[in-house]
């Protein structure tokens, strides 16, 4: 598919975009002005970590992996999702990517140019101020991520990964690993057979692991208070 101009319907989602939230659609236009709607296959390479922004990237639908490369060796960061902006923080820094990115089963994004965006941005302290608060915010979050990861067990981190995947808030509920489990046991830093030990003490509160690669919880409220336990043993 080739890359199209965001219509309508892709200017409401970004209105729901923690980087575009609260603005006027007018100014939405005005800053997303030569944006390209993008429909990327599997395993695409978005970018390189430390190549130049010439674009950055709202993740309109699908999955993309974030890497950094250290020593030649690749960690996975975190795996993104619909409404995630990737690339600001680079744009407004040393204008580097800080991280690889890569597709994962397919995504949507829309490429904004990063030199006209800043552009338009120099008379609006009004915007830059909402979007220096958006990104606090998405900085607090990466904190917390690295606290769960100092702190809870591995069995609290696939859980709570397990929660960020459920829709519903109670009772009994089925969901699918949204990529493959090596790769999950990677964005949560452990190996795969920890993530394999993980699944099997869930199995205890009544979280099953079925070979489809879907997953059953008897009852997310107890999962839930087991993963915001206390004791991190």
């Amino acid at each position: 598919m080739p890359d199209t101009a965001p219509d309508k319907s892709v200017l409401l989602q970004l209105q729901f975009t923690p980087l575009f939230s609260g603005l006027l659609e007018a100014d939405i236009r005005a800053l997303i002005e030569g944006a390209r709607l993008m429909s990327l296959a599997h395993e695409h390479a978005l970018y390189d970590q430390g190549d130049l922004v010439a674009d950055f990237y709202v993740v309109l639908d699908g999955h993309v992996e974030l890497s950094v490369d250290s020593g030649g060796r690749r960690s996975v960061v975190e795996v993104v999702r619909k409404g995630t902006v990737l690339g600001d923080a680079a744009m407004f820094g040393d204008g580097r990517f800080l991280m690889s990115a890569r597709v994962l089963t397919g995504a949507t994004v829309l490429a904004v140019p990063a030199a006209s965006f800043l552009d338009k941005l120099e008379t609006r302290f009004d915007i830059i101020t909402h979007m220096l608060s958006t990104m606090s915010f998405r900085l607090r979050m990466l904190v917390r991520q690295i606290a769960e990861l100092k702190l809870k067990t591995t069995a609290q981190r696939l859980g709570s990964f397990l929660l960020s995947q459920a829709e519903a808030e109670e009772g009994r509920v089925t969901l699918r690993f949204p990529y493959d489990k090596r790769l999950v046991a990677d964005e949560l830093g452990m190996k795969p057979e920890s993530l394999s030990r993980a699944l099997a003490k869930l199995g205890k509160l009544g979280v099953e692991s079925r070979p489809d690669n879907s997953v059953v919880i008897a009852d997310i409220e107890r999962l839930r208070e087991f993963c915001v336990e206390d004791d991190m043993g």
